[in-house]
C-alpha cells in the first residue's frame, strides 16, 4: 500500500453526514489515528453506532455546527449536501468527499464512469468483465454498493489483496467534491439536465460531471459523445469524442461481439454496452473477457428490467430507477417496437423543472395512457396535456384499475421519497405487484 503522506497535516478532520460514505470515511479515518468531530442531522442517539469512539473528539447536530467547521483541518462531506450551505460559511479548509479521501491510497488503476443516465448498467457491466477476467480482482464501488473508502480500510487493514483495478460509478454530487482525484480511463456516457434541487442549467450540472476529467491533462483516456450541448473544458491528451448514432454503434460492437446474443434490452444498452467495451478494452485490453460477459450479463435491477411476459402477451417493465424525464424517454425508446404502452409515472417532486410532460409528445401515438400516482402525479395530472391520463394515489390502486395494452412501463421520472425510502424499494412493490 502507498501511503499518501499529504493526509498528515490534517488531523482536525470533520466527517460531514452519516450515511453510508460518511461511516465508510469514519472507519477509515478512525484506522489512522485522526482526530474525528461528527455533525449529522437528526437526534445523536439516533446516529448510527460506531465501535471505535475513541476517535471521535465531538458530536454536534447540523444547526449548531459552524462554528465548529471553521476550526477544522480538513472536511469530509456528504454528496448529497452542498458545499455552498451556509453550515460551512466559516469553513476555511478543504472539503472533500469520501471518494477524494480514498484516492490519496489507491493502489491500482482507476477507471471511472458518470453520466446522467445509465452509469449504473454500465458499471455493472464493467463489473460482469471483471468477474470474466482471469487475471486478477477488480475493486467495484463508489455511487453504487461499496463506498471506495470501504477499499483503502480492508488494503490497510489487510483483510483484502490488491485489486488489479478499481472501477467507480461517480456522481455529479461526487465530483463536485474532488481535488487530486484522477482516473487512469473515464467516461461520461451522456448529459442530460438532472438534480433540478440543486443546478440551475444544464451547464452547471455538465461542469460537475467534467470534473472527472480535470485532472488528465497529460495522462490517461477519455470517452463522451461527439455531440454534447455543454462542451468539455479540460483538455485530455487522449480524448475520444464517440459517434453513437445506433448505425455507428452496431457497425463496432459487430466486429467483436453478437448483438443477438445480448441479454439486455432495448437500444440504448447498445451504447451502454459499446461504452464497457471501449471503456474495457482502453484499461485492460482483455477483449475475451467482455465477450464472455456479454454472454451472461443480464442488465440491472430496476433499470428497463423485463419481469413478466403474460400469456396474452402482455408485457410489464421495472425501470423504478428511473429519476428524471430522461431516464423515462430512454425507456420508452427502448420498449417501442413491443406495441402500446400504458406509462407509469410520478414520485418526490423537486420544486425545479418538474412538469417536462411536453417530452412525452414524440411517443404520442406509442402512449395510450399515462397512470399517474404519489406527489409529483398529483400535480401533474392537473396539467391540460394532449396525452390521455389518469392519476392514482399509489402503485396498488394502479394495479386494482388493470391494464389494457401491450406494454406496462414503470419509469417514474421522479425520486421516490414521497412513499419509499428509496427506489429500491419502490421497485420491490411493482415487481412484487407485477408478479400477483
Amino acid at each position: 500500500m502507498i501511503i499518501n503522506e499529504s493526509l498528515n497535516k490534517y488531523n482536525k478532520i470533520a466527517v460531514v453526514g452519516l450515511g453510508v460514505s460518511g461511516v465508510s470515511a469514519l472507519r477509515l479515518l478512525a484506522f489512522l489515528g485522526k482526530d474525528i468531530y461528527l455533525v449529522n442531522q437528526g437526534p445523536i442517539d439516533k446516529w448510527p453506532a460506531f465501535e471505535d469512539s475513541t476517535c471521535i473528539k465531538a458530536r454536534l447536530p447540523q444547526d449548531e455546527a459552524a462554528d465548529m467547521l471553521g476550526e477544522m483541518d480538513l472536511i469530509i462531506l456528504s454528496p448529497g449536501m452542498s458545499k455552498e450551505l451556509p453550515l460551512f460559511s466559516k469553513a476555511s479548509c478543504p472539503i472533500w468527499c469520501e471518494i477524494e479521501l480514498a484516492y490519496k491510497f489507491a493502489d491500482a488503476p482507476i477507471l471511472g464512469v458518470t453520466g446522467t443516465n445509465g452509469k449504473t448498467t454500465v458499471v455493472s457491466f464493467l463489473e460482469e468483465c471483471g468477474k470474466q477476467d482471469p487475471t486478477g480482482d477488480y475493486f467495484v464501488g463508489g455511487n453504487i454498493g461499496t463506498p471506495f473508502c470501504d477499499y483503502i480500510y480492508e488494503r490497510m487493514s489487510g483483510e483484502r489483496e490488491p485489486a488489479q483495478g478499481i472501477i467507480l460509478e461517480l456522481s455529479s454530487f461526487q465530483l463536485n467534491l474532488i481535488e487530486e482525484f484522477q482516473c487512469d480511463v473515464a467516461g461520461i456516457l451522456n448529459l442530460t439536465f438532472s438534480h433540478g434541487e440543486r443546478y440551475d442549467d444544464l451547464r452547471s450540472y455538465a461542469l460537475d460531471k467534467f470534473e472527472i476529467f480535470k485532472n488528465m491533462a497529460n495522462e490517461g483516456t477519455g470517452f463522451l459523445p461527439n455531440n454534447l450541448e455543454v462542451k468539455n473544458e479540460y483538455p485530455i491528451r487522449n480524448e475520444h469524442q464517440l459517434d453513437l448514432s445506433i448505425a455507428k454503434v452496431k457497425e463496432e460492437l459487430s466486429e467483436v461481439i453478437d448483438i443477438g446474443s445480448l441479454k439486455i434490452y432495448g437500444e440504448h444498452n447498445l451504447v451502454n454496452t459499446y461504452f464497457v467495451y471501449l471503456m474495457w478494452d482502453a484499461f485492460t485490453g482483455n477483449i475475451k473477457a467482455f465477450q464472455n460477459a456479454c454472454e451472461v450479463f443480464g442488465g440491472v435491477e430496476y433499470r428497463l428490467q423485463m419481469i413478466r411476459h403474460t400469456q396474452e402477451g402482455r408485457y410489464f417493465f421495472n425501470d423504478a430507477k428511473s429519476t428524471n424525464w430522461e431516464a423515462t424517454l430512454t425507456a420508452l425508446n427502448g420498449v417501442k417496437e413491443l406495441g402500446e404502452v400504458e406509462l407509469i409515472i410520478g414520485g418526490q417532486l423537486r420544486g425545479h423543472g418538474d412538469n417536462q410532460l411536453e417530452k412525452l409528445l414524440p411517443f404520442k401515438s406509442q402512449i395510450k395512457k399515462i397512470l399517474f400516482f404519489g406527489e409529483s402525479g398529483k400535480v401533474l395530472s392537473e396539467s391540460n396535456f394532449e396525452i390521455e391520463s389518469e392519476y392514482f394515489e399509489n402503485l396498488d390502486e394502479i394495479f386494482k384499475a388493470g391494464f389494457s395494452t401491450s406494454v406496462v412501463l414503470f419509469s417514474p421520472a421522479f425520486p421516490s421519497f414521497d412513499q419509499y425510502a428509496n427506489y429500491v424499494k419502490r421497485g420491490e412493490h411493482f415487481t412484487k405487484l407485477a408478479l400477483t
